[in-house]
């Protein structure tokens, strides 16, 4: 026999019997409760026996008839047996309760008492009816709650619907499906019996007999049958519904008819009837693969257009979920590289040509043609699609789509003569590159980094050497070879990115030559994202490949560790992988082969005074582009194009060169060069004031100087950058330059705010401090080599670069010179440290000074310590007779000394 809990009802329950007897519950006894079936006669029935006295039966109540039980209050079952006694149990734990419901579902279900039935009873206190508080407001304590029960059908016996329908049985039909809606027992059990009794099916069969007839009522029940059996919110039926072409196409015929609006007819089928609108672009041999693509297209089809009017939020999630999950698959077969699998090769395949044909575009039919445009219209659905997915499923996708020949596609899209396709093609590269930019350099290959510098040989420091050396000795007790030990290795292997600028090449014949706004801002971002600084860091792990994850904590903490150890780093950490991708061909080829191409509008407006046509969209993408490019490539890269190509000049005529421009363009190109400014680049700050690019500003701002808009506060805000950053001598000398030029209007026109004056005050001040700090000492003036030390030795943080500087320096002024300061110096200081303690300490100003030196020069001598290896590393073994670590700390030292005593005097003088 079984154990007591593995069949419900079996364990004995502690509960407690009540008899309702007039209007009171009577306590008939407390003892435990089973359920079971006599052996017999097969009848089950609830027994309660005494806790006290196991002999003394409380109750023995029979499940028969058409009884229905009551779950109250979550440990009360409450029932009215045949005799018209109203009896309860009241079980001392929740459980308890659950376990004897239990078996009152599984005794209905097995077909032991099939007529009862079991409801559970939900108290629901939420509900607010104004007239029950006004006239119960004692009753209630005036909160307008109505004390409403919710009561929801677990098991019983369910009426379904008459099989088969019939024109006269559909008034019963609809009544029984609409009674099935009331509970979620009785909408399951009615789909399911749907399912299995194909009667959907059977009410296609009546529909068609009532449109014959033209039996407008008929086909209006059948109809709500339909809609009701949807709004079940059952995915077993919608997914049977759609289940076979024979089905979807006599669902929609039945929903044309709308009770909703009876003097009309929708056209569904025709549509569905229309083979273009679901094209076979590649034949797919296996039919459960096609019936999954058909699914997709015909749950959007009725979710969007059959049920959009009456589908209420569950239904709508629901469909959409199952559109869902159907398009996952899709894309895990479109994503799947077995053999069998020529899907996408056959795709790309469309997007091949050959030399002849390339020869001769008028060869490609206009089948072949239209083939490929839903090719890119197809692919382009389900990438779409695959946005929503999640990081690593998309990764997969887009680096299957891009080895098997994407870009062979979006090549064809991006010149398509019809702009939809040309968008779908610039919509399709921007979804990839935003999800990984890195991929665009592998049009060719199949990995995304390629195009590998040879390795190199770097000399191991003299400090590594030693340790390497000391580990060599130990090998060579073994090897017999450590005397022969090589102290040169091999660098990593330095990767670079694709050159490859065709994709770059389209993307700005697009942006140059596409009438269509929103094709142009797509075509913008693109380029941007592929000329972002970060492309191969952002999209890369060290390997070389796609990743994320763990990857990104490693390479923080690498770096974190490599920036925290700077001294005696070897620089062969995994953290220097990034380091050693080489994205300068990469920029270099940008501006060799597209950037003359793509700022050719401006490059013409900086050769003439009239430039080409203007196109105001395109110059405006080009400024912020201008903006991006300045910001985030390496001067060395950027710099010589823009200059040597007067793309500032041509801004600057944009903005006040006599060209008629509209202002939203003025206003852009003053934002790009308020960026370059901000480089504080001297050759920009040169190149601006050579070619007088204020000029133009200031041509511009003479014609809304009186007007309170935008373009007015975006040219004084100019004045204001170049004001807030007068500590700066680049904007030192852009303020003499405006001053020189355009003091007039700065001090007369301006006198509305007071941005002018504080810009001639600025100068002044400026020039008035320079008069100051040249007549300050006649004897000793102040050198600018003095600024320019203090800013190689920010820009050299590298200690090994400082030395290699001050070396050269040292070479270039006269070895002797430095070395004779040196040794007096030296001498002076070891004659003063030969005094006694006592000589300290009467000239206490002398020893102030110089435990003050020894507490600054502290850090200068752990520094010497720790750089002399590598002084010695970078420029060899010197002669002690011709440099000195010693010495060189002390020239630093002057040099930081003299230049913070100039900055100590500057700051005096402008507080005076």
């Amino acid at each position: 026999m079984p154990e007591f809990g593995e069949v419900p009802g079996k364990a004995p329950r502690r509960v407690k019997v009540y008899l309702l007897q007039g209007e009171d519950w009577i306590d008939n006894g407390t003892g435990y409760c089973v359920g079971e079936v006599e052996e017999e006669s097969r009848k089950p029935y609830f027994l309660v026996r005494n806790e006290l006295n196991t002999d003394e039966i409380i109750l023995k109540s029979f499940l028969e008839g058409s009884i229905q039980y009551q779950r109250q209050q979550e440990t009360l079952i409450v029932w009215t047996d045949l005799s018209g006694k109203d009896l309860a149990l009241s079980f001392q734990e929740t459980e308890a309760c659950a376990d004897l419901c239990e078996f009152i579902i599984k005794i209905q279900q097995e077909k032991y008492a099939p007529e009862i039935s079991l409801y559970y009873v939900i108290p629901n206190n939420n509900i607010i009816d104004e007239e029950y508080s006004n006239a119960n407001g004692n009753a209630n304590n005036g909160t307008g709650t109505i004390p409403t029960e919710i009561t929801e059908l677990v098991t019983g016996p369910i009426n379904f619907p008459d099989v088969p329908p019939t024109l006269d049985n559909l008034e019963h039909v609809l009544e029984l499906i609409n009674q099935g809606s009331n509970s979620q027992y009785t909408r399951s059990s009615i789909s399911k019996f749907i399912k299995e009794e194909e009667y959907l099916l059977a009410l296609i069969s009546v529909f068609n007999k009532a449109e014959k007839l033209q039996k407008l009522d008929s086909l209006h029940i059948t109809c709500e049958c339909v809609k009701t059996l949807i709004l079940y919110n059952e995915a077993s039926i919608i997914e049977d519904f759609v289940s076979t072409e024979e089905k979807i196409y006599g669902l929609v015929g039945i929903l044309e008819y709308d009770q909703e609006y009876p003097n009309f007819k929708a056209s569904y089928r025709d549509y569905l009837n229309d083979k273009s609108k679901f094209k076979h672009v590649i034949d797919l041999p296996d039919k459960e693969i096609l019936k999954i693509f058909k699914n997709d297209f015909h749950l959007n089809f009725l979710k969007d257009v059959v049920l959009a009017r009456f589908l209420d939020d569950q239904t709508f999630n629901l469909i959409s979920s199952l559109i869902y999950f159907n398009q996952v698959e899709i894309i895990n077969f479109l994503k799947d590289t077995k053999k069998e699998n020529k899907f996408l090769d056959e795709l790309f395949k469309l997007y091949e040509r050959d030399e002849s044909e390339e020869a001769d575009e008028k060869k490609e039919t206009d089948i072949d043609c239209q083939r490929r445009r839903d090719g890119v219209k197809l692919l382009h659905q389900y990438v779409l699609i695959a946005k929503s997915l999640q990081s690593f499923q998309k990764s997969e996708f887009f680096a299957v789509l891009v080895k098997k020949g994407l870009f062979k596609m979006v090549g064809f899209a991006l010149r398509d003569s019809e702009a939809t396709v040309r968008t779908l093609g610039t919509e399709l590269i921007v979804v990839i590159i935003e999800q990984d930019a890195s991929l665009v350099n592998s049009i060719d290959n199949d990995i995304e980094i390629d195009n590998s510098d040879p390795p190199t040989e770097q000399r191991i420091p003299p400090k590594l050497e030693e340790e390497a050396g000391d580990e060599s000795l130990a090998a060579s007790d073994e090897t017999g070879n450590g005397r022969d030990f090589d102290v040169t290795v091999e660098s990593k292997l330095h990767l670079k990115l694709s050159d490859d600028m065709t994709l770059m090449q389209i993307l700005t014949k697009l942006l140059i030559e596409d009438k269509n706004p929103g094709l142009k801002m797509q075509a913008f971002e693109a380029l941007r994202i592929l000329l972002d600084s970060n492309i191969a860091t952002n999209s890369l792990t060290p390997n070389g490949s796609s990743g994320s994850g763990n990857n990104e904590f490693e390479i923080d903490h690498l770096r974190n560790e490599f920036n925290n150890e700077k001294r005696g780093s070897t620089g062969n950490g995994a953290g220097d992988d990034f380091k050693d991708i080489n994205t300068s061909n990469y920029f270099q080829a940008f501006y060799a082969q597209v950037a003359p191409e793509l700022f050719a509008n401006l490059i013409k407006f900086g050769e003439r005074q009239n430039g080409a046509e203007i196109d105001t969209l395109l110059l405006q993408h080009l400024c912020d582009l201008i903006s991006f490019c300045t910001k985030e490539h390496e001067s060395y890269i950027s710099k010589p194009f823009f200059l040597k190509n007067n793309i500032l000049l041509g801004i600057g005529k944009v903005i006040g060169g006599g060209i008629a421009t509209k202002t939203t363009l003025k206003l852009t190109a003053i934002r790009c060069l308020k960026n370059i400014i901000l480089l504080n680049d001297d050759d920009y700050v040169k190149y601006i004031i050579d070619h007088n690019i204020f000029g133009f500003i200031f041509k511009f701002f003479k014609t809304i100087s009186n007007e309170n808009n935008l373009a007015n506060s975006s040219c004084l805000d100019l004045l204001e950058i170049i004001i807030r950053n007068e500590i700066n001598p680049n904007s030192r000398t852009l303020a003499k330059f405006i001053y020189c030029e355009e003091r007039e209007f700065l001090e007369h026109e301006l006198n509305y705010v007071s941005t002018g004056k504080d810009f001639i005050h600025i100068v002044e001040k400026c020039d008035n401090n320079e008069l100051d700090l040249n007549s300050h000492n006649a004897s000793t003036p102040i050198n600018n080599d003095e600024i320019d030390d203090e800013i190689e030795l920010e820009d050299n943080k590298n200690p090994v670069k400082i030395f290699n500087g001050i070396e050269t320096e040292i070479k270039r002024n006269g070895e002797k010179r430095h070395l004779e300061e040196d040794e007096v110096e030296i001498k002076k200081k070891f004659a003063s440290s030969d005094h006694g303690i006592n000589e300290k300490h009467t000239n206490g100003a002398d020893a102030d000074d110089v435990d003050v030196d020894q507490s600054e020069n502290g850090t200068a001598e752990e520094e010497e310590t720790t750089y002399d290896d590598s002084s010695k590393t970078t420029n060899g073994n010197h002669d002690s007779n011709n440099f000195s670590p010693k010495k060189l700390s002390k020239s630093i030292k002057g040099k930081l000394s003299s230049a913070s005593k100039k900055i100590a005097h500057s700051l005096k003088q402008n507080a005076k």
